[in-house]
């Protein structure tokens, strides 16, 4: 393995769901594909929640960030994904709760603390926490469906590097840090 510590990495703090968890999404994305054929579905070992996304960070940032996640403490939480909708640009479909977890909302403004703190900053106004399912897809602006709901035990994070591999966009997971109590 190559040392790389002078090349910066396309990195993003994420939820981490199980493998088990990750098939559980993939009914909704098939109904969705079946609505809409000529769009790009995301690979199934790539659907996550993102936290905070970061862009490019050096391997010393890298290393702080890693550190400092690991302070965080938060409890094991439940997450009912049961609306599908869409942004408009950049043309998803995606999977979201109508009512985000308290849970979740926490940990998210700890990471976002953390990142910040390291001078990233949030690149969309607001946190809305959602699975992208599909990508290139054109539907009405304000589209939303309730779905019938998927509630799955999220117990852990982590700091996801953004791969382009021949082509395709891979996520990989670096550093992966267990919920626990404060």
């Amino acid at each position: 393995m190559s040392n790389q510590s002078d090349t910066a990495q396309r990195l993003f703090f994420s939820l981490k769901f199980t493998a088990m968890q990750q098939q559980l999404l993939l009914p909704y994305q098939r109904v969705l594909q079946q609505k809409y054929p000529a769009v790009k579905s995301v690979a199934v070992d790539n659907l996550h929640l993102t936290l905070f996304f970061l862009g490019q960070v050096t391997a010393e940032q890298k290393q702080l960030l890693v550190a400092a996640a690991k302070s965080i403490a938060m409890p094991s939480f439940e997450l009912t994904l049961d609306t599908v909708a869409s942004f408009s640009k950049p043309k998803i479909l995606y999977l979201a709760p109508s009512v985000v977890a308290r849970e979740l909302l926490v940990l998210q403004r700890q990471v976002a603390d953390i990142c910040k703190a390291m001078g990233f900053n949030e690149i969309h106004d607001g946190y809305r926490p959602h699975v992208t399912l599909l990508r290139h897809v054109s539907v009405p602006e304000g589209f939303s469906q309730q779905v019938l709901p998927l509630s799955i035990v999220v117990s852990e994070f982590a700091l996801y590097q953004s791969l382009n591999i021949e082509g395709a966009v891979r996520y990989l997971p670096l550093h992966t840090f267990s919920c626990r109590e404060g």
